[in-house]
């Protein structure tokens, strides 16, 4: 995966600090066991290191270090590797406009097996999320299109997750989520063109295509300052990207361990 500033916010929303119902955001005495509340603001920084498999064929384990952010002021909040803006928010919904970039977007770059091709630019989403509290779950949906930096294609999210008070120091966070892409996007990601035709890599288009993953996150509170934050999960891909002859992995894991300090 490829490093730069704009990979110092990808962990926002595994943090628990940016969530829009994530109970650890609450003063540990306004908490009830399993009942999510909004965050107060607040300005974090710290250190992770991450690994995972990429799907590309050729692709290695990866482990990488990197600084991050996280901020939440006023209705500005830190969201995945980007901002967003809370357009409208009550206690049970709150509508978004965001703007994030698609950092693993760029994981093709780095495969030594595929450095032939053409180089994927960096890309640059803006859209809609919509959070819904629904009893202790947390549903959301995205829609985002390609600003022009890359693919300027279409994508959709759709997630669920539990955040859990396991006690006043301890939240757990499964989720699950699902992505819709376009043929746009699918293609400029895991299409081959005739240019980029090699021995063993015919070409291939295709048209939209899904992917999910399920994960869980927990974050443990070791002070008021300071939060360590861990997480694992599978990525699962359709046939649309699998049949791709630059892909050669159906599912995906991917962990990460993190250390924040909030001001």
């Amino acid at each position: 995966m490829k490093l730069s500033f704009l990979t110092f916010v990808v962990l926002a929303s595994h943090l628990g600090l940016s969530g829009f119902a994530l109970a650890q955001d609450q003063p540990a005495g306004d908490q009830q066991p399993g009942r999510p509340a909004g965050p107060p603001d607040f300005f974090a920084v710290g250190a992770a290191a991450s690994s995972g498999q990429v799907e590309f064929r050729g692709g290695t384990f990866q482990i990488n270090a990197f600084p991050f952010i996280n901020f939440k002021k006023g209705r500005f909040y830190s969201n995945q590797a980007g901002v967003g803006y809370e357009a409208y928010k009550n206690d049970t919904y709150r509508l978004s406009v965001v703007t994030e970039v698609g950092v693993n977007e760029q994981n093709r770059n780095d495969v030594d097996a595929l450095d032939d091709m053409q180089n994927l630019g960096l890309p640059i989403y803006g859209g809609l999320s919509l959070d819904v509290n629904v009893v202790d779950f947390v549903l959301t949906g995205t829609i985002q299109r390609e600003l022009g930096f890359a693919s300027e294609g279409w994508r959709a999210f759709a997630a669920i997750s539990l955040p859990y008070n396991v006690s006043r120091k301890l939240t757990v966070s499964p989720s699950i989520t699902v992505q819709w892409s376009d043929s746009r996007l699918t293609n400029y990601l895991y299409g081959v063109a005739a240019n980029d035709v090699q021995p063993g890599r015919t070409a291939y288009e295709t048209g939209d295509s899904f992917q999910g993953n399920a994960g869980v996150t927990g974050v443990y509170r070791l002070s008021n300052k300071v939060t360590l934050i861990g997480s694992g999960g599978m990525n699962w891909y359709g046939d649309s990207i699998v049949d791709s002859p630059i892909v050669d992995r159906r599912t995906a894991l991917s962990m990460f361990l993190a250390v924040g300090y909030a001001f």
